[in-house]
C-alpha cells in the first residue's frame, strides 16, 4: 500500500497544500489505493517538503517525481490520448500553474494580511506553550524569502496579482467549455491546473486574485466539475 505524506486537510481541500491534493489526484489517476500520513515537519522529508510518497520502502519526494514513478512502475499514461502537440502544450500548462500561478496563491495566504490569520490559526494553534507565538512569524519569515527567492515576491501586491490574474485568465481561455482541461476526459494537466486553481477560488482566502477568479465563470464550474470527479466526499 501506498502511503501519501502530506499536510493536514485543510480549507476544504484533503490538505492544506495544493501540491499534495495534485499528488492525491495523480494517485487517483491512476487507480492506486493509497494512505495518508500527516507530518507537521517537512524538514524531516527527503527535499523538505511535501507531497512525498513511500512505495513498497522506495521514498519519493516532489509531486514531479511521484508522477514519473507512478509512470515509470505502473505503466501509467495520464496524458492517454493526447497529440504530441497536446502533451506539450499539457506540460508548458503544468508549469504555468505550478511554477507561477501557485506563488500568487502563496502569496494569498501567507504575506496579504487578509490571509495570514487564517493560516497561522489552521496550521499553528496547536503548538504547546509560546512555540505559538514565536514559530508563525518565522514561518512566515521564511515563506517571503521563498517568494523573494522565486522572483515574484520582488513586486508589489497588485503586481503580484495582476501577474495572478493573467495566469487565471490563461487557463480560462485554454479550458472554454470543455469538460477537462485538456479534453473530454482528465489528465495530469487536470492534477495541476484544478489543484492551484481550487486552492485559490475555493479557499477562504479573500484577495484580489480570488475575486479574478470567482468572475471566470468557466473556471468556477470546471472546479466544481473537478471536486466532484476526484473527492465526491470532500
Amino acid at each position: 500500500m501506498i502511503t501519501l505524506q502530506q499536510f493536514q486537510a485543510a480549507f476544504g481541500q484533503p490538505s492544506g497544500s495544493p501540491f499534495c491534493v495534485k499528488a492525491h489526484i495523480l494517485l487517483r489517476l491512476a487507480g492506486l489505493p493509497y494512505v495518508t500520513e500527516d507530518i507537521t515537519d517537512p524538514r524531516k522529508t527527503p527535499k523538505g517538503k511535501v507531497p512525498v510518497i513511500i512505495d513498497d520502502g522506495e521514498v519519493i519526494a516532489d509531486s514531479y517525481y511521484i508522477r514519473r514513478h507512478i509512470e515509470q512502475k505502473y505503466g501509467v499514461d495520464f496524458d492517454q490520448g493526447l497529440s504530441r502537440a497536446e502533451r506539450a502544450a499539457s506540460r508548458a500548462f503544468i508549469a504555468l500553474a505550478d511554477e507561477h500561478l501557485y506563488w500568487a496563491g502563496v502569496y494569498s495566504r501567507w504575506v496579504d494580511d487578509a490571509g495570514w490569520p487564517i493560516v497561522r490559526d489552521t496550521f499553528f494553534t496547536n503548538l504547546p506553550g509560546p512555540l505559538k507565538w514565536i514559530i508563525p512569524p518565522i514561518a512566515r519569515g521564511q515563506v517571503r524569502g521563498q517568494l523573494r527567492g522565486h522572483g515574484i515576491g520582488r513586486h508589489s501586491a497588485a503586481e503580484i496579482y495582476e501577474m495572478g490574474a493573467a495566469d487565471l485568465d490563461v487557463l480560462a481561455d485554454w479550458l472554454a467549455d470543455k469538460p477537462c482541461f485538456m479534453g473530454d476526459g482528465p489528465t495530469a494537466a487536470d492534477a495541476s491546473v484544478y489543484s492551484m486553481v481550487a486552492a485559490i477560488i475555493e479557499a477562504p482566502f479573500d484577495s484580489p486574485l480570488k475575486r479574478h477568479g470567482l468572475n471566470r465563470t468557466n473556471l468556477v464550474e470546471y472546479c466544481r466539475r473537478m471536486g466532484e470527479t476526484f473527492f465526491p466526499l470532500k
